[in-house]
């Protein structure tokens, strides 16, 4: 059947309602996850995942119904194990396991020579546009700053150049994945060189009364005594709020500064209509 679904000639049946209701649905989280402090209502995540599924019953086709519902929740397990170390929010994983239900395939407009998720490409694309994003705005919030890079780490970009000027002269070429693999690889160079300053910029420190679930804990920046005396986690749940409550813990820092995520998905849904043949070597 995997096959079948990867290399047959499929049309998804619905299309246009389902890409209207995947953009509509992760526009509506988006809208929240910014103006609402990265608070969205469950009521419109666990409203869109179920829409996401009536429409696959609606739509019903046996292969596609099938496949969307196991790659949904192999995103979920994956999402979930981010999710949990702090790297993910838990809305994050909602909208992308929405999306992977609505639109397991890409629409035909996306002209594909052979059928892979959609949902990967919107990840691509909107980890592209995060890392884009990070080296913008936050190299400018530190250029305002006394911040002292590490240059130790600068010393990434040699074998960066090396492989540039392998690949650049290979036939396997390909002007969109090499400007994928500069920003992410830069981006990265960026945070290493700045990891104290960044963090410094991205958290605050609070009462841990003050503490909501799912807050992620800036570990690095707090005394690794304490943390581990109190088995401090990275991301926290009510019940870890209760017991640090009655512990000798009066503050804690907490990352609440870290961009929304999902208008990067929604971003990256855009781009990924336009642009996801690019993404293929041929």
């Amino acid at each position: 059947m995997l096959e079948d679904i990867l290399f047959g000639t499929i049309v998804m049946p619905g299309e246009t309602i389902r890409v209207i209701l995947a953009f509509l649905g992760t526009a509506i989280a988006a809208y929240f996850d910014i103006f609402n402090k990265k608070n969205i209502p469950d009521p419109v995540l666990y409203g869109f995942l179920v829409v996401a599924l009536l429409v696959n019953v609606f739509f019903y086709e046996e292969s596609l119904f099938w496949f969307s519902l196991v790659m949904a929740a192999f995103i979920s397990a994956i999402g979930y194990i981010f999710y949990r170390v702090g790297q993910l929010g838990a809305a994050d994983v909602f909208v992308l396991a929405a999306i992977m239900l609505l639109l397991p395939l890409h629409p035909s407009s996306a002209d594909m020579p052979f059928n892979i998720p959609f949902v990967f490409s919107v990840i691509i694309f909107s980890g592209v546009a995060f890392a884009l994003f990070i080296l913008i705005y936050f190299g400018w919030k530190l250029l305002r700053t006394e911040a002292k890079p590490n240059l130790l780490y600068a010393l990434m970009l040699i074998p960066y150049a090396l492989f540039a000027y392998v690949y650049v002269n290979s036939f396997l070429f390909s002007p969109v994945y090499f400007a994928f693999i500069t920003i992410l690889l830069v981006a990265v160079t960026f945070f290493m060189m700045f990891r104290e300053s960044f963090n410094r910029i991205l958290c605050e420190e609070m009462p841990v009364a003050q503490l909501q679930p799912e807050d992620v804990i800036a570990l690095e920046i707090m005394n690794k005594d304490l943390v581990a005396r109190y088995k401090i986690p990275r991301l926290v749940t009510r019940d870890e709020i209760k017991r640090l409550s009655k512990t000798k813990v009066t503050e804690v820092w907490v990352y609440t500064k870290l961009p929304p995520f999902i208008p990067f998905i929604l971003a990256g849904m855009a781009l990924a209509m336009l642009f996801a043949r690019d993404l293929l070597l041929f």
